[in-house]
């Protein structure tokens, strides 16, 4: 055993000896060695900045499937904006605004933080909603400047979340808007390019919105049609987040509203006593602000006919002006002044004309409140 030992020794001496050797005759080149550090050093990093990389991605996927709202929290949202479908048109703006802007910003805190895909595309869809119907409310109430800044922000959220419903009321909205302020090639222009965001839903708003804008534009035959295709696509829908839906009191509602523009006496008595009667059930379709418009139609009615009653229709304007003091909205308000220019002078002088005149002249100032356009 110690010989087998030491004859170990003395090959390994002889080993080292040897590499000695060697390395005098062949020295190293330092080059190569700095070459050979350097890599080793780019080694040590690369895997050190990946095993960074790789405790962040680790992190951020905690993160990510953590974030986001609670699954109650998001159905309690999409339950609050299908119940603001449902009251927004008879529930006074001034109540129902506070609720509308809460709910907003709380989709704007879960949105500025990471959430998954799918709810993502849900809580952007809320935003879109919400955010329609603060540029309803705002167009309501006269403040075209703000109805324009909600309506480009909800089309903003409308093209991310694909939603058609949304989408085709955005631009029923920046229709009106439009119509409203007198641009009326631009109203007909935002509703056409809305063809791609098709729904039963909205068909028959669009082609009612429609049709009131080729009346403005001159073509009663155009307008015509468009209130053919809104009466066959007409339907007794919930109402949804978005525009409201054209049910059987709207359809006469619009068809007695165009035909009093025309100056079509015919057409106004035959369309105007559906309208108010419909409305007065209260259905799924119901809109105050559309029922205003059907009664405004009735008074109307009464100044077209062969034989006028203007003392009728002073009294179903006063009516009128008496619930736009508690509520009103900026259509309303605007179609009570044009009943009013259809007052000739002559018949200003009889008292009851006169009385709706002088109260519409005290109102008049609330009516405006916050109209820009």
């Amino acid at each position: 055993m110690a010989l087998d030992a030491g004859g170990e020794l003395r090959t390994l001496r002889g080993q080292a000896w040897q590499e000695r050797r060697t390395r005098r005759h062949n020295p190293p080149d330092p080059r190569e060695q700095r070459g050979e550090d350097a890599t080793d050093r780019r080694q040590v990093l690369q895997t050190s900045a990946l095993a960074a990389a790789s405790a962040l991605a680790a992190d951020t996927y905690q993160r990510i499937s953590t974030a986001g709202p609670d699954a109650l929290t998001l159905v309690e949202l999409e339950t609050d904006v299908d119940e603001i479908a449902v009251v927004y048109t008879p529930v006074p703006h001034v109540d129902l605004l506070p609720r509308v802007v809460d709910r907003w910003r709380q989709v704007e805190a879960i949105l500025d933080g990471r959430t998954a895909g799918k709810t993502r595309q849900r809580v952007t869809l809320l935003g879109g909603q919400f955010v329609f119907f603060l540029g309803r409310l705002a167009f309501n109430t006269g403040d075209m400047r703000s109805a324009r800044r909600f309506a480009m922000l909800s089309e903003h959220y409308a093209d991310e979340a694909g939603e058609p419903v949304l989408a085709a009321s955005v631009a029923a909205l920046h229709s009106s808007i439009a119509y409203y302020t007198g641009r009326y090639t631009a109203a007909l222009d935002h509703l056409r390019a809305a063809d791609r965001w098709d729904h039963p839903y909205v068909r028959a708003r669009m082609s009612a919105y429609e049709a009131r804008t080729h009346v403005a534009l001159g073509d009663a035959a155009a307008a015509s049609a468009a209130l053919d295709r809104m009466e066959t696509t007409a339907g007794d829908f919930r109402p949804a987040p978005g525009e409201t839906p054209v049910g059987e009191a709207a359809v006469a509602m619009f068809r007695a509203g165009i035909a009093a523009r025309l100056g079509d006496a015919a057409a106004v008595d035959q369309w105007t006593p559906v309208a108010v009667t419909a409305y007065r059930t209260r259905g799924g379709n119901f809109s105050a602000e559309e029922e205003q418009h059907a009664v405004l139609n009735l008074a109307m009615a009464h100044l077209l006919r062969p034989s006028p009653e203007p003392d009728a229709a002073a009294t179903i304007g006063m009516q009128v002006l008496a619930a736009l003091a508690a509520s009103h909205t900026h259509t309303v308000a605007e179609r009570v002044r044009q009943l009013d220019a259809m007052f000739v002078p002559a018949r200003r002088a009889i008292p009851v004309v006169r009385d709706f005149t002088d109260q519409l002249r005290q109102t008049r100032p609330a009516l405006t409140a916050g109209t820009t356009s």
